[in-house]
């Protein structure tokens, strides 16, 4: 079996720092692997191992050199970086490179994390199966194979949900799965030596009007804080107090 996972590069959460007067991040921001992606891998290579054979092939659009290395060190048998001076886009942009490389590729399996950290939409997975016309299952907190069958567990709003599927099909991982793995020493060394490709839309024949965004995003900013209120100076504690009573009261907060 063929699995692949679409993976994305992010600003790392947890050391986030905005430049108020660029309107953006601080250049050399550091990165990150998106964390549901991280998840996505990890069920990828389960599955390969559970049936022994097959292969686990990573893509992403953008550059995430640091991503797909992790990755191969993880396990993963080969990676792709789709790269080009449009790229990564908007959600749809993203979704249409990405469904061009697959139908090249013909997966099995598609797994892809729900959304990422940074763009937080959730739109690449749902978009990716419509472009290829193949069913969709989002919110994966669990997922057992057996006969050519996927059970999967899915998260909804008033608890979970039970779905069975025949690849190919495209599943969208929460963070509720297996933990992902840590790279070994000998898998980063082997991530050395395996197949890794760099190749551009124009490669999956992916037009510069498809490559066009519907969407398109202004500066980051911060939203500037205020604050009003009443400052009572030189009173009395017992006037004081009853100034404040009578404030509450007037707005029916006590």
């Amino acid at each position: 079996m063929k699995i692949a996972v679409l993976v994305k590069q992010v600003p790392d959460p947890n050391a986030i720092r905005y430049d108020r007067r660029l309107g953006d991040l601080v250049p050399g921001t550091p990165q990150a692997t998106n964390e549901y992606d991280l998840y996505a891998v990890e069920a990828a290579l389960r599955l390969k191992e559970q049936l022994g054979t097959g292969e686990v092939v990573v893509a992403s659009v953008g550059p995430a050199r640091e991503t797909l290395n992790r990755c191969l060190a993880m396990g993963a048998d080969r990676a792709v970086a789709i790269e080009g001076p449009s790229l990564p886009g908007d959600s749809l942009v993203t979704a249409t490179v990405l469904a061009a490389w697959l139908r090249r590729e013909a997966p099995d399996l598609i797994w892809a994390g729900q959304e990422t950290s940074d763009a937080g939409t959730g739109n690449v997975g749902p978009q990716v199966a419509a472009l290829l016309d193949i069913p969709l299952v989002s919110n994966v907190v669990g997922w057992e194979y057996r006969d050519g069958v996927l059970t999967l567990e899915r998260e909804i709003e008033d608890g979970h949900q039970f779905q069975q599927v025949r690849p190919p099909a495209l599943l969208c991982a929460l963070s509720a799965l297996d933990e992902p793995r840590l790279p070994t020493l000998r898998g980063i060394m082997e991530a050395r030596r395996k197949p890794s490709d760099r190749i551009s839309p124009a490669d999956l024949g992916v037009s510069d009007d498809e490559l066009a965004p519907v969407v398109s995003w202004e500066g980051l900013f911060v939203e500037e804080e205020s604050a009003t209120g009443v400052v009572l100076q030189d009173v009395d504690p017992d006037q004081a107090v009853e100034q404040l009573i009578a404030f509450l009261q007037e707005r029916r907060l006590i």
